[in-house]
Formats: structure tokens, sequence, C-alpha cells
């Protein structure tokens, strides 16, 4: 798989390359099943009643300004606000933490403004395999170094606490002085879709208060947060009090980095919030400066006909009920096709493939056992057979191939399934290389 090409620059991103490779290919039998954007059966991207109409208010009257860069007044704390809820703000209150939050362009631009402005070139970032492979793009694109992964899933297919530790235990003998860097996609995250629970980051929050002693930061990726079993859930991220409980340390910041991409569908407006969370206040006032600064010397600041729709949506009662409503009927959609997937694909595999039944979610997951195979291993080979059939979706770290349940519909679905099949059975007649 090539990796996509710029001129300035070779983005780590398997996904782009493989956009590329597919619209070069005019088989009649090609299946393309890549890009992660919720869609009906027709292919036609869903999105809310609300945010048409507010689009149609905020064109009538377009601005098109400068906004800070910090984002338009009040929008940062509405969005961070619609990502928490006001239990569980009013918890982190009580707990002692506090928050600043600043504009971003899209998800994607919080984590990356976050890691610009909280590590040095020299800290290693430690994400989970698998993960978005936009990760990677980013730790490449501000020169940090290439990312350490630990297995998320253990054998019953639960968070793996133990590589979890393992991992970070690793790092810190390498390098006594390190700072413990995080990125988590959490919850129903890509491409698993899983949520983890409220015990799984108890445990988290016990392995890492065994190093409150040295400076943390964990990243929460929430790009998939709205799209639970039902939707929109305020207790969603209701752990977070007792994170900062149990690590119960001024030198642990967490940064939520949040997009309306998914959760309002407005994948091309690209409005995202950074929200620092921290029990030190001073770290907390310089959040909007630190941040902002990097913003500045970046992308100078974010759309602001994105922010204004976005503010249209958040002030409006009625069309934030109608976005929550929309978020509901689409989660239900996906976990229906989700469902349909793995029907069509029971018993069909051998012991060299394993389905991830996500919880919820874009996506549906199938692992590819990683051994050897001649010169590769046996997923990169069932891979490349994949697509020697024209089939078109990406590859995760290496062993998981992603189906997008959010934007397939169910003829679709049984058509991957059934070229999976095919190429699986066709494998088994392929002598393994010595």
């Amino acid at each position: 798989m090539p990796f996509y090409e710029t001129e300035a620059r070779v983005s780590k991103d398997p996904i782009m390359g493989l956009i590329q490779m597919a619209s070069q290919d005019t088989s009649e039998d090609k299946l393309t099943a890549i890009v992660g954007s919720a869609a009906d059966d027709k292919g036609k991207i869903l999105v809310p009643e609300a945010v048409v109409q507010a689009a149609r208010e905020v064109s009538e009257n377009v601005n098109l300004a400068y906004a800070s860069s910090f984002g338009l007044p009040g929008l940062a704390e509405a969005l961070s606000e619609e990502i928490l809820g006001e239990d569980i703000s009013r918890a982190l209150t009580e707990a002692g933490v506090s928050r600043a939050e600043v504009i971003s362009s899209g998800g994607t631009n919080a984590i990356a403004t976050t890691l610009l402005a909280c590590t040095d070139r020299d800290d290693q970032i430690i994400t989970h395999s698998p993960h978005w492979a936009g990760y990677d793009s980013i730790t490449l694109g501000i020169d940090r170094k290439p990312l350490i992964n630990f297995d998320i899933l253990d054998a019953e297919g639960n968070f793996n606490l133990v590589a979890f530790e393992t991992t970070i235990k690793n790092l810190i003998a390498f390098k006594k002085n390190a700072k413990v860097v995080l990125v988590m996609n959490t919850p129903f995250d890509n491409p698993l879709g899983k949520d983890f629970g409220v015990d799984a980051w108890d445990s988290i929050a016990e392995i890492l208060s065994k190093y409150n002693d040295r400076e943390i930061l964990l990243i929460l990726d929430t790009a998939y947060l709205d799209f639970g079993p039902d939707g929109k859930d305020y207790f969603r991220l209701s752990f977070l009090p007792n994170l900062f409980k149990k690590i119960n340390s001024p030198k642990f910041k967490l940064v939520i980095a949040g997009t309306v991409s998914k959760s309002f569908a407005m994948y091309g407006a690209r409005i995202g919030v950074a929200t620092l969370l921290s029990s030190d206040q001073d770290t907390v006032n310089q959040w909007r400066d630190t941040a902002g600064g990097c913003i500045r010397g970046t992308f100078s600041n974010a759309s602001r006909p994105g922010q204004e729709l976005a503010m249209a949506v958040l002030k409006d009662p009625a069309k934030l009920k109608n976005v929550h409503e929309w978020q509901g009927d689409t989660a239900r959609m996906m976990n229906k096709r989700r469902d349909f997937f793995i029907d069509a694909m029971q018993g069909r595999l051998t012991e060299e493939f394993r389905l991830i039944r996500p919880d919820s979610g874009f996506f549906i997951s199938l692992m590819v056992n990683d051994h050897k195979f001649g010169n590769t291993t046996f997923a990169r080979a069932f891979y490349q057979e994949l697509l020697e059939s024209h089939l078109y979706a990406p590859l995760i770290s290496d062993q998981f191939l992603r189906i997008p349940t959010c934007g397939l519909c169910e003829t679709k679905l049984e058509q991957v399934a059934n070229r999976i099949v095919t190429v699986a059975e066709r494998m088994r007649g392929i002598k393994e290389p010595a």
C-alpha cells in the first residue's frame, strides 16, 4: 500500500493512498469501503435538518471576517459543555478540576495542537493498536518520534490492561525522566467501535496513579462520542472525575479533542475544540495562550462560517434536540448494518480471522492473523489478494480490515462480505511460502 504522497512530505496514511488507488481502478467489480461518513442506503451523506436550517441562516448573513485564534466568543465553552454535560462538568469542579478550551480546525487539529503545545521532540507518545492512521500523520507532521503502540484488546476482547501498564513501565525504564503521553480514542473508537466502560477506566486510573510524580498528558479523541447504541448520552465520560481523584496530581493534564465533524455531520466545516482539564490552575490559565500560540503559528484561525454554524445549533435548544434525535437514529441505523454484516459473515471464515463486534460507532473490523507468511505476514498477503480482487477497504495497523458500516447499505455490505469470504477461501489454496 503506497503512502499518500504530497510534494512536501510523505504522509503515513494508508487511507489516502487507498482512495488514490481505488480512483484509478476502472473494473466493474470494484467495491469501495473506505470513507467514514454516515450515509443513507443510496450513499447520500446524512445531515441533521437542524444543521441544514442553520446553514441557510448563516449563509443569508455570511460573515467572512477573521475569527480569533481562540474561536468565536463562547463557542469553545459551549462545545465543551456539549461534550461533558452539566453533571460531569459539576462533578469535575467539585473534584477541584478546572478547564479552558480553544477552537481548533476539527478533531485532528485539536490533537496536533495539544501535542505541539505540550510535548517536545524527544517525548515518546503512546497510543493503542489498532488506531486511526491519522495519529501517525500528526506525529510525522509535527516532527515527533514514531508512536509507541500497545495492543488494545486482550484475549477475551477486553481492554488490555497488562499491555497498557507494561508499555508505560518499559518507557520509564528506558527513559527515567520520561513524560507519560497518551493518545486514546474513546468511546466507540476508529476502527474497533469499542466502549471499554467505567471498570476499565478505574483500572487505568490505578495504573496511572503509580506515576503521579511525573508529568502525565492524556489526550482523549472523542470523535465518535455521540454514536453509542442510542445516540447522545451525556454520561459517556462519567469516568473523568474519578480519574482525577485517583491520579490526584497537579502534573496530570487531560485534553479532550472534540469535533462536530461526526456529531453534527459537519465533516468539511473543520470545527473542533481542545479542552484542557487540570487541577493546576496556572496550567489552565495558560492554556488559551499556549494552545492559541500554536494555532496562530499554524493555521491562524478556524473557519468563521463553520463556527457560526456550530454556534447556531448549540444556542438553539430546538436545533440541538433535533441533532440529538438524528444521532440516535443514525446510531441505530449503523448498528442494524453492523448486525447484518455479522450475520453475513457468520460461520464463513476460518480461525485465521476474527470479527470484532463493536459496541457501537461507525465501523466494524476483521482481525486477520499476523503470522509469518513468506517474506510478509498472512494479513498483508490476504490484503494484497483483496486489492487484486478490486475490494478497497483500509487495513489498519497492518492487521485490522475496517469496514465502514456508517456508509454502506446492506446490499453493499453483503457484497463486501462475499468478496472477503471468496478471497479467504482462495488463500487456503495458496501454499504458504517457505
